[in-house]
């Protein structure tokens, strides 16, 4: 599967009604068996819990990776038994948009953790997730791949984070400045192709 498959994904995530969490929540993920394997994919923002998830910029201490943002870290473990479950003993990738791709790195971490890492993260508009280099060194040998398109001011916050992977840039600004045009899921799927 390419990264614009993964993008499709993340993008049905918003739509579809979930397979784990609850609709109208910041907690929600698909299930798809595919070509590639079972892909789990969580939605980004778009109501007011996934808000209240992405400004609750405190941090809180993982054991083995430091501080990771409380919002972020909160939103995946309301579901982590469920996807867990859902996942069993398969090799799954993990996929997401803006907040879905934080959740999907913060399931990363868990698994991980756990001894059981994902077989890969495509996070796409993913913003920063944790303080220090914990998570980064944590998923060195996973297959993480994150992606900005544009000019999108979302993976630049909160400032003072960092990323768990180096970012991929890819797609043309929709205006010189940074802005929020180039987050649209929309546009990333563009910007990665037919």
């Amino acid at each position: 599967m390419t990264p614009r498959d993964f993008a499709l994904l993340a993008q049905e995530a918003y739509t579809a009604m979930p397979d784990i969490g609850i609709a109208n929540s910041a907690s929600r993920a698909i299930v798809r068996q595919t070509a590639g394997g079972l892909v789990v994919a969580f939605p980004g923002t778009d109501n007011v819990p996934c808000w209240l998830a992405d400004l609750d910029i405190r941090q809180v201490s993982v054991a083995g990776v430091g501080e990771v943002h409380r919002g972020f870290w909160q939103a995946w473990q309301a579901i982590a038994p469920a996807v867990t479950s859902a996942v069993g003993a398969q090799a799954v990738t993990l996929v997401g948009h803006s907040l879905g791709a934080a959740i999907a790195i913060m399931a990363a971490v868990s698994m991980t953790l756990a001894g059981k890492p994902p077989a890969a993260v495509y996070g796409f508009e993913p913003p920063r997730v944790s303080s220090g280099m914990g998570v980064r060194t944590l998923l060195s040998n996973v297959h993480v791949r994150l992606y900005k398109n544009g000019n999108d001011i979302v993976p630049d916050v909160p400032l003072g984070l960092s990323h768990a992977a180096l970012l991929t840039q890819i797609g043309r600004p929709a205006l010189p400045i940074a802005n929020v045009q180039d987050h649209m899921i929309d546009r990333v799927i563009a910007a990665l192709g037919a």
